[in-house]
C-alpha cells in the first residue's frame, strides 16, 4: 500500500490455534496490535485460524497480508507428529484403538493450519515460520520484559513433546537449560484435578485456584505421592493415576480408576461443593507451588540472575506467582498479560524479530491495551442507530465515581481492549470495594457465577503499598498480595477469605482515564481502590465492541454503562 515504507518490517504471529486463538502484529519491533479471536466471534476459547483478529491487526496498521514479511505459527507440526507417533507406538498395547486415532488426529490437526494459511489466506510457504511451542511462550515473556538477562520458566499441559521448559534469556537469545517431556506435566496434573472437582478441564483451572483459599491442604501427603522429584530440575508423575496419556485428553476422563480408588468419586458438574473439594483444591495448590519452587531454585542456581520470566497457562496462577515473588530467590518476576497459548502469537513475532533476524530489542510490554477502540462519534452513531437513550458528559470520570460511591454497579467501556484474559480497566465491570455485600451482589446479579469466586482490586499505583503488602507495580493483575490488616475493613469486597487480593496497579501514563476515575473515587470516599471484574457474563468472552457492551448491560443487573463519554442508565435520573 502507498503508506508503507520499504524499510518497515511487519511480522504477524498466530497463537492458540487449538484453543485461545489469537493474532499479533509488530512493526519494526514494536507491537501494533494484538487480540484473541474469541472477542470478535464471541466463542469463548475459540480455536482455528484467527481470521478476524488478523484482519483487525492488518486494518489498524493500514497494510495487507502481502506486506507482512513473515507469519509465525506457534506449533511445530512435524515434531509433534514424530514424537506423538513414537510415544503411541511405545504404548500401543495399552490402548490400540486410541493410539491409532490419536496419530491420525495429530496428523490432520497439525497440518491443517498450514493448509489454511496457504490456501485461505494465500500466505506463501516461504513466509511461514514455524516456532516450537515453548520457544514461542518463552519469547512472549523474555523479549518484551525489562530484563537483559533472565531465567525463563514455561509451564503448560503440552507443547509438541515438552510440558515444562527451563531456559535462559540473554540479550537476543533464548537457550534451553532443561525440559520435562510428555506425559509428565504440571499442567496435566492441575487439569486432571480440575476435572475431578467437577469443573471444565483446560478452562476452569482458575476456579480451582480460587476455591483453594477456602480449604486446608489436608490431602497434600496423598497428592505428593503422585510426583517424583529427579535430579537436575526434573520431575515425573506416577502415570498410573492418570488417563490423559492413554486415551487422549478429549476422551474418557483425565484421571484413572486408581485415582478414584484413592480420592473417591469425582464431583459431578453442578453438584454441591463440599469441604472435601475445597481441601483437595488447597492441597493441589500447595503441591503446585512446591513443584514450581523446586524448578525455580534449580533455575536460579543455573542462571545466576535475580530475574525470572514465568509463562505458559500455569503462569496465570497468580497465587503461585505471588508466593514466588515473596519467597523465592528471584527478586524480579515478569509475567506478560497473555501468558496462555494466546500469548504465543506475541512470542512468534519476537522469536522471529529478535532471535532469528537478530534485530535489537526495543519494546517493553508495560501496557496490555492492544485491542480495538472506538471513537465517541462511532459510539454515538451506534447508540443513535439503535434508538438508545444516553447522556453525554465531558467529565465522565467524576460522574461515574459519584455513582460508584452510591454503590451503583457500572459497565466501563473505554479505549483499547485488553490483551489477555484479565480486564484491566477498559472492558471492566466496576463497583465500590467498600460495601461488604458487593461481592455477593455482583456474583449473583451481574456475573451469574459461583459464589466462592473473588473479585480483584484496581488501585492507584502510588497508593498500592498503603493497602497491599507489595513493593513493585502489578499492572497485569497476575500476582496475589496480602491485604494490609489496617485496611481490610475498608475494602471487604475485594479481600479474599484468606486475606489476599489479586491486585492491579493503575498507572497515570498507561491508562489516564482509569487513573482519573480512581482518583475521583478517592476524592469522594478516601479510598483509591475499585472492585474490577471482566465485562462479560459467565460463559461469554469479554466484550469487544459497543454492541457487545450494550447487550451485556441490558441482560444483567448493571445499573449504568459508561461507554466513552456517554452514560446509559436503566432507571430515571434520580440519583
Amino acid at each position: 500500500m502507498d503508506n508503507i515504507n520499504n524499510k518497515d518490517k511487519f511480522i504477524l504471529g498466530i497463537g492458540g490455534y487449538y484453543h485461545d486463538s489469537s493474532a499479533c502484529l509488530i512493526k519494526n519491533g514494536e507491537v501494533v496490535a494484538a487480540a484473541e479471536e474469541e472477542r470478535f466471534n464471541r466463542i469463548k476459547h475459540s480455536h482455528g485460524l484467527p481470521y478476524q483478529a488478523i484482519n483487525y491487526c492488518l486494518h489498524l496498521a493500514k497494510i495487507e497480508l502481502k506486506d507482512v514479511e513473515s507469519v509465525g505459527f506457534y506449533w511445530n507440526y512435524w515434531l509433534w507428529l514424530k514424537k506423538r507417533a513414537a510415544y503411541r507406538m511405545t504404548n500401543f498395547w495399552r490402548a490400540p484403538f486410541c493410539s491409532i486415532a490419536d496419530i491420525v488426529n495429530v496428523a490432520y490437526q497439525g497440518y491443517l493450519p498450514l493448509i489454511e494459511l496457504q490456501q485461505k489466506l494465500n500466505v506463501p510457504r516461504k513466509k511461514i515460520k514455524i516456532v516450537n511451542h515453548h520457544l514461542a511462550h518463552a519469547a512472549s515473556a523474555f523479549f518484551v520484559s525489562p530484563f537483559e538477562k533472565a531465567a525463563i520458566l514455561s509451564l503448560d499441559f503440552l507443547g509438541e513433546e515438552t510440558t515444562t521448559f527451563l531456559g535462559l534469556g540473554l540479550g537476543n537469545k533464548i537457550t534451553k537449560v532443561n525440559e520435562i517431556k510428555y506425559p509428565h506435566s504440571i499442567g496435566a496434573l492441575y487439569t486432571t484435578i480440575t476435572e475431578f472437582l467437577g469443573f471444565q478441564p483446560t478452562e476452569d483451572e482458575y476456579k480451582v485456584m480460587g476455591l483453594a483459599s477456602f480449604g486446608k491442604p489436608n490431602y497434600y501427603k496423598e497428592l505428593v505421592r503422585l510426583i517424583r522429584y529427579k535430579a537436575n530440575g526434573k520431575y515425573e508423575l506416577d502415570t498410573s493415576y492418570f488417563n490423559y496419556q492413554i486415551t487422549g485428553s478429549s476422551q474418557n476422563h483425565f484421571f484413572s480408576d486408581k485415582f478414584i480408588r484413592k480420592f473417591g468419586p469425582p464431583r459431578k458438574h453442578g453438584e454441591k461443593i463440599t469441604q472435601y473439594h475445597m481441601d483437595i483444591a488447597a492441597s493441589l495448590q500447595k503441591l503446585l507451588e512446591e513443584i514450581v519452587f523446586y524448578l525455580v531454585q534449580y533455575l536460579y542456581e543455573k542462571s545466576k540472575t535475580k530475574n525470572l520470566c514465568i509463562v505458559g497457562g500455569v503462569g496465570l496462577n497468580c497465587a503461585m506467582n505471588g508466593k514466588l515473588l515473596r519467597e523465592s530467590s528471584f527478586k524480579n518476576i515478569y509475567v506478560q498479560p497473555a501468558a496462555n497459548d494466546a500469548g504465543c502469537a506475541l512470542g512468534c513475532c519476537y522469536h522471529i524479530y529478535n532471535q532469528l533476524l537478530d534485530e535489537p530489542r526495543k519494546y517493553i510490554m508495560e501496557s496490555a491495551y492492544l485491542g480495538p477502540e472506538y471513537s465517541d462519534l462511532h459510539i454515538k452513531n451506534e447508540l443513535d442507530s439503535n434508538k438508545i437513550t444516553y447522556e453525554y458528559y465531558e467529565n465522565i470520570e467524576e460522574v461515574v465515581a459519584n455513582l460508584l460511591a452510591k454503590n451503583k454497579i457500572i459497565g466501563w467501556f473505554q479505549g483499547r481492549m485488553e490483551w489477555g484474559p484479565r480486564a484491566l480497566g477498559n472492558r471492566s465491570i466496576l463497583a465500590s470495594p467498600i460495601s461488604l455485600g458487593m461481592q455477593d451482589l455482583v456474583n449473583r446479579s451481574i456475573k451469574f457465577r459461583e459464589e466462592f469466586r473473588p473479585f480483584a482490586p484496581s488501585v492507584i499505583e502510588e497508593d498500592a503499598n498503603d493497602y497491599f503488602d507489595m513493593h513493585s507495580p502489578s499492572p497485569f493483575m497476575l500476582f496475589l498480595f496480602d491485604v494490609k490488616e489496617k485496611v481490610k475493613a475498608s475494602i471487604p469486597a475485594v479481600t479474599h477469605i484468606d486475606g489476599t487480593a489479586r491486585v492491579q496497579t493503575v498507572n497515570r501514563k498507561t491508562n489516564p482515564r482509569y487513573y482519573k476515575l480512581l482518583s475521583e473515587f478517592k476524592k469522594v470516599t478516601g479510598v483509591p481502590v475499585l472492585l474490577n471484574t471482566s465485562f462479560n457474563v459467565k460463559g461469554e468472552p469479554i466484550v469487544c465492541n459497543v454492541r457487545d457492551a450494550v447487550r451485556c448491560f441490558y441482560s444483567t443487573g448493571l445499573d449504568y454503562l459508561a461507554v466513552g463519554n456517554y452514560l446509559l442508565r436503566k432507571k430515571p435520573n434520580n440519583d
